[in-house]
């Protein structure tokens, strides 16, 4: 009986310390959470040339891989700057990979980081993950994490493509970020 009633008490006493572990806050509490905005311009070249920063790579055998066509994987590498100018500060590379997700080839799944050169955030990094219309004037996602200055960011991210050149295959994408970090 005794020996149950030993096992009974350190089992309660480990339970408890497992317990207190995992409620331990993730940030002290002299840390304040800090809310971060920022608007910046991503340049994004399509044509499919030797210069070009968003190319599909796979895609259905025997059909054209086009950014509208159901199963479509692309890798993206954009410059990202300040202003809407390419000669505005450099503020880093948006890298990652998007995938026409429906049937229809509206809605693109992506899948990307902010990757930061600029000297506020250099280093640092946001990730972004989400699934919307591609056509939509203005589409969102969400901020799934960070790194660096943006640990543990937590938010969303609206795009808006401000300028289409056909010609070249050029975008400039307005992007707002809000996170919480």
């Amino acid at each position: 009986m005794a020996t149950k009633t030993n096992f009974s008490l350190v089992f309660l006493a480990v339970s408890g310390i497992v317990m207190v572990m995992f409620t331990v806050p993730a940030k002290a509490d002299d840390e304040v959470i800090k809310e971060t905005n920022m608007t910046v311009y991503f340049h994004d070249y399509s044509s499919g040339g030797p210069n070009s920063t968003d190319l599909p790579v796979v895609g259905f055998p025997g059909k054209i891989w086009s950014f509208l066509d159901f199963g479509t994987l692309a890798v993206i590498d954009d410059l990202i700057t300040e202003g809407p100018e390419l000669t505005s500060a450099t503020v880093g590379r948006g890298q990652g990979i998007t995938v026409s997700v429906s049937l229809d080839g509206l809605n693109a799944y992506v899948s990307f980081s902010f990757v930061f050169t600029n000297e506020a955030y250099n280093g640092s990094t946001i990730q972004v993950l989400g699934n919307s219309n591609q056509l939509k004037a203005v589409r969102e996602y969400s901020v799934v994490s960070g790194t660096g200055k943006f640990r543990y960011a937590r938010g969303y991210a609206t795009f808006e493509t401000i300028l289409f050149d056909n010609s070249t295959s050029y975008s400039l994408v307005r992007v707002n970020v809000s996170v919480r970090h």
